[in-house]
């Protein structure tokens, strides 16, 4: 199972790269997007990312 982790990692890094050379904007406000969701505010950054943790796990999602 860790050799798929490891080529899941370098095609999601692979398709990243795509996205960041396309003249599309959704992946840049995309990313803008998730900094704006897990930034300090009425939850605090930290508590926001172990409740995304929980989810994640919940779901079996492991990437």
């Amino acid at each position: 199972m860790h050799d798929h982790v490891i080529e899941r990692k370098k095609e999601k890094m692979r398709l990243n790269g795509q996205m960041l050379r396309s003249p599309m904007k959704v992946f840049g406000a995309y990313g803008d997007l998730g900094k704006k969701v897990f930034a300090d505010g009425a939850l605090s950054k930290k508590h926001k990312e172990l409740t995304a943790l929980a989810v994640a796990v919940s779901q079996n999602c492991f990437d």
